[in-house]
């Protein structure tokens, strides 16, 4: 009998007596913001244990493949985690609000200028965007050029300038250039202060023109615009700065790597590539140690650097390798360089570093004959996005989308013997080619079409870490509304007709499982209303600051648009006027209220196009979607375009019955999508 009481349990066992190791196990295996909540509110020691390091293992763990800017500190983590599944849930129910910046009117007649005539044509907007943060400070940075002309926008998200917006610009004319020969072509902001010129912290960006100019820039509100340093061609000469020098033509695109200190640029031709790292703070050297190639201009002038080497490809290109230009240029690790030709029977080539300089070696993964489907020949790549895939369970970050001029998007991993490894295409749309990509962790990315103001969605169907669907009631219906896709296939079959989750033997409801399959969480395509101007312009370029941003630009013809995740959008300061706010925040040679733009929200309109992945015959695209449009007055449970009285953001289900707003938060589309059914329906 002593021997059995020994054995007994002195102390009743309890949930903060496990080790922490226990509870970071428990919290990376829970699949909702709200789960890690309660299980903050269960008792001081949880509370403090999740305050501690329970929201950055469950964003680590939800959104592994974002690649997120700094965080200091616990509450910052908070409102990661908020960030974060909002705009997962703005991108799966379509909400988001569109802003277009519209440029100013054109000159009249009486103001002609014959020695600078304006172009009779909108310029192209080519955008960026990066997210910065020193110390407690953080902006994001959007930088745009419009024809010869350059604009700036610093949004301060963090420290004592929260929530201010600092607009800038830089008249193009004011330093000699002119429309079309001198407009602007690419632009790439310095997203590494290493590699900045001069003193300073404030950020720089490459800008490359049609002269084939190519220049960094100052992002700072005290001289916008003002060149700090030019990249210059191949120095034949070499003996004095003013020696025979290969003058470079278009600049067509920039890519910067930020591992070895390398830039390259592409010209119509050729790749300059010019060494950035070593580069010292004091705005006397850059590049190479020797300091070689760096040409001190004299005070009031701009310094110069050769480039370290040209790769001349137009020169060595024969039989399936000649090609019309290059388009795109981007480093896919720390020795490989993509390169997208037009007009080629090779079009996607790769050069790798060696010794001995650049090579083509994995050129031949894709030969000329993979190029011919149904009797046609694919010949341009017209852009080219890296992709890190080191998140994934077989990733090692080498994998590389490039957009084909027959519609598809292609996947490939260099490190397969496959040429090809997956292939996305628009269900509906078959053959309109891609002009822009951007990716957006390893979720999903976003395509731009090269015919019309039309921005394309993709799903990976990768592996996905956080479903906010997972928060909702359960039910043993089926999501709604039903998709209808482009192409005839058959609804997912789910035989259990279980009401509830069984959290515990891992067999969940009918609708969470129906909600996590591909064919009720299909592609989208956006469409981009135009007003006035071109209404079939394409998409430039495509920017966002970084993965957790909710905003994305797209540079179209004369109109830089905005889209914003709803639940992070605010309607009163998305963009200003600036007619309104001229001598505030602009930069060096800025124009009057010609250069004025200003801000037109519109309606949203889109259709869904099914899985996205190839489709073998035409004729199984037998279907047209329904296209859907928000309406501001549906929110609140009205119907049709009206305003109800319980409008607002964030407001579905006020003064609605309980299952009327049960029914909003299950819908698949935010509320400015929705037609709530009466109550007699």
């Amino acid at each position: 009998m002593e021997s059995m009481k020994s054995l007994s349990i002195s102390e009743v066992p309890s949930l903060t007596a496990l080790p922490a190791e226990i509870f970071h196990l428990v919290l990376s295996h829970l699949d909702t913001a709200r789960s890690v909540s309660h299980l903050a509110l269960t008792c001081k020691g949880l509370h403090r244990l999740v305050s501690d390091c329970g929201w950055r293992i469950f964003i680590t763990s939800r959104f592994n493949s974002f690649s997120l800017p700094e965080i200091s500190s616990q509450d910052e983590w908070v409102e990661r985690a908020r960030a974060l599944t909002s705009q997962s849930r703005d991108w799966d129910r379509r909400a988001f609000t569109l802003d277009v910046l519209k440029p100013p009117a054109k000159p009249s007649t009486r103001n002609y200028n014959r020695s600078n005539p304006p172009q009779s044509i909108a310029s192209n907007i080519l955008v960026d965007a990066h997210h910065q943060r020193n110390g407690n400070d953080a902006q994001d940075l959007i930088f745009w050029g419009a024809g010869e002309d350059i604009f700036g926008l610093v949004r301060h998200t963090r420290g004592v300038k929260a929530s201010a917006d600092e607009w800038l610009d830089f008249s193009g004319s004011s330093a000699g250039y002119r429309s079309g020969r001198d407009d602007v072509t690419c632009v790439t902001i310095l997203k590494d202060t290493k590699y900045t010129y001069g003193r300073g912290d404030d950020p720089q960006v490459l800008v490359g023109r049609a002269n084939g100019e190519l220049d960094i820039l100052s992002m700072s509100s005290e001289d916008f615009g003002k060149k700090l340093l030019r990249f210059r061609g191949i120095n034949t000469a070499s003996q004095t700065p003013l020696g025979n020098t290969t003058p470079p033509t278009q600049i067509q695109s920039l890519d910067i790597n930020y591992q070895r200190g390398l830039l390259a640029a592409g010209t119509k031709q050729s790749v300059l590539l010019y060494h950035l790292a070593g580069a010292e703070r004091n705005g006397s050297s850059l590049a190479n140690e020797d300091d070689t190639d760096l040409v001190k201009a004299p005070s009031g002038h701009v310094d110069e650097v050769w480039a370290d080497e040209a790769i001349p490809l137009k020169e060595e290109s024969q039989g399936s390798y000649a090609f019309e230009f290059i388009r795109s240029v981007k480093f896919v690790n720390e020795s490989t360089l993509a390169v997208g030709l037009n007009k080629c029977g090779n079009p996607l080539q790769y050069l790798e570093r060696t010794e001995a300089g650049f090579e083509k070696t994995a050129a031949a993964k894709i030969t000329s004959s993979d190029h011919i489907s149904n009797g046609y020949k694919f010949r341009t790549v017209r852009a080219i996005l890296p992709v890190n895939t080191s998140s994934l369970a077989s990733g090692g970050g080498n994998a590389v989308l490039s957009s084909w001029d027959d519609g598809t998007i292609r996947l490939q991993d260099l490190r397969t013997p496959s040429r090809i490894d997956k292939i996305f295409q628009d269900n509906f749309d078959l053959t309109a080619p891609i002009n822009s990509l951007l990716t957006h962790g390893l979720e999903r990315f976003i395509a731009g079409s090269a015919y019309a103001p039309v921005l394309k969605v993709f799903d990976y169907r990768w592996p996905k870490g956080y479903y906010h669907t997972e928060s909702l009631p359960c039910g043993n219906d089926r999501p709604y509304p039903t998709p209808r896709p482009p192409t005839i296939v058959t609804e997912p079959y789910f035989p259990d007709n279980r009401s509830h989750c069984d959290h515990v033997g891992g067999r969940p409801c009918r609708w969470h499982a129906l909600s996590r399959h591909d064919f009720y969480r299909p592609n989208a395509t956006f469409y981009i209303p135009v007003t006035s101007g071109p209404d079939l312009s394409p998409v430039y370029s495509l920017a966002s600051p970084s993965d957790d941003s909710p905003s994305l630009f797209a540079g179209l013809s004369g109109r830089l648009v905005e889209l914003t995740g709803k639940s992070s959008s605010s309607s009163s300061s998305t963009w200003p006027d600036w007619n309104s706010r001229q001598g505030q925040g602009q930069g060096q040679g800025q124009g009057q209220s010609s250069k004025a733009y200003r801000r037109a929200r519109h309606q949203l309109a889109f259709i869904e196009t099914g899985s996205g992945f190839p489709v073998e015959d035409v004729a199984h695209t037998q279907r047209v979607p329904p296209m859907r449009r928000q309406s501001f007055g549906r929110e609140g449970g009205g119907r049709g375009k009206g305003r109800g009285k319980n409008k607002g953001r964030g407001g579905a289900g006020i003064g609605l019955s309980g299952e009327k707003s049960r029914w909003q938060m299950r819908h698949r589309f935010d509320e400015w999508l929705q037609e709530v059914p009466r109550d007699n329906e």
